[in-house]
């Protein structure tokens, strides 16, 4: 028992970083807010992965999803099977060689999709909408300066860099910025409401 606690009271020693306060803080207050859409949260989360993947990488291959989400082609299939009975997904066999199965979302799994992106959208302009005229160019400038060295670090670890669908990216108002939608695995936690209010 003595070493269950020693071991969590380590853990907690991280949450004194400024860094990751400061985080923790501004992702609870935009991107946590929105209660879950029924039919998302309904879904468990490695079906909730595969579903954001399929929106990000429309009619990708079957090999091309298993190694992004770095998973057996196995078990994506399974995934994919429960996502189809579902009606938010559809798979079909490439137009030019029958042995690649593709991914696509259904006219469904789009709409629920955009619904919770609209939300989330919604969110961050009335934020936005708050910020002075002097704080937004300052807010912008520390988000990118982060982002840029948290990229780096990650291409340092030998993980593969991050990259961004151009046609689904929207602008920031007032600004040439664009705004890259949520990442997969951020954006399905939100949706599911796995962070509750204390």
């Amino acid at each position: 028992m003595k070493k269950t606690k020693n071991a969590k009271t380590r853990c907690c020693k991280h949450t004194d970083l400024p860094l990751e306060r400061a985080l923790i803080r501004v992702v609870r207050a935009t991107m946590f807010v929105q209660p879950p859409l029924p039919e998302m949260d309904a879904l468990p989360m490695a079906q909730m992965r595969l579903l954001w993947m399929v929106y990000h990488m429309p009619q990708a291959t079957m090999k091309e999803f298993s190694e992004k989400l770095e998973v057996s082609q196995s078990t994506v299939t399974q995934l994919a099977d429960r996502l189809i009975r579902r009606g938010l997904i559809v798979r079909f066999h490439d137009s030019k060689d029958r042995r690649l199965v593709r991914l696509s979302l259904s006219e469904q799994g789009h709409r629920l999709l955009e619904e919770s992106m609209e939300q989330m959208h919604a969110t961050l302009q009335a934020i936005w909408n708050r910020l002075g005229e002097e704080e937004r160019p300052k807010v912008i400038e520390g988000l990118e300066i982060l982002g840029r060295v948290a990229e780096q670090f990650r291409v340092e670890q030998g993980r593969a860099p991050l990259t961004w669908r151009e046609e689904s990216l929207s602008k920031i108002p007032e600004t040439s910025e664009p705004i890259p939608q949520p990442m997969v695995d951020l954006m399905a936690r939100r949706i599911r409401g796995n962070v509750r209010e204390s």
